[in-house]
């Protein structure tokens, strides 16, 4: 079964929209609550969202394209749980965790850049200290 995507309804104060992201393309496989595009208005960027899991078949508007409320933008063929793949999985989240783990722990050389510019700017202040007091 075919589905439409409309723009959503605008305020009454705004005529027309204006896409500013088109993020698929016609043939590609999207799931429910992936972003399909971008609405912009005077006030507002509204993200436009699949509500359901299928298809491209059809898109009627490019970037830069200005559409009205409710417009028909493009068709999704809906897809039933057993036609449709398995969601590709994202880096899990322990992976990106451990390495930022050990990114933190490492610990810089005694004498990086930052660390000789510290003990050079505490000693010229050490010293400093020393000539007013002995003055």
């Amino acid at each position: 079964m075919n589905r439409e995507v409309k723009i959503p309804t605008l305020p009454d104060s705004v005529a027309t929209a204006k896409i500013t992201n088109l993020y698929v393309n016609e043939g590609q496989l999207v799931y429910e609550g992936d972003v399909l595009f971008d609405v912009e208005t005077d006030k507002v960027v509204l993200e436009v969202m699949a509500d359901c899991n299928g298809i491209i078949e059809s898109i009627t508007i490019a970037n830069g394209d200005h559409v009205d409320a409710d417009q028909v933008v493009m068709t999704v063929k809906q897809l039933t749980d057993s036609e449709l793949p398995a969601r590709p999985k994202a880096q899990s989240a322990n992976n990106s965790t451990s390495d930022l783990a050990e990114q933190t722990t490492a610990t810089p050389p005694l004498f990086s850049k930052f660390n000789v510019s510290l003990i050079i700017a505490l000693a010229v202040g050490a010293l400093a200290i020393l000539f007013v007091l002995g003055n």
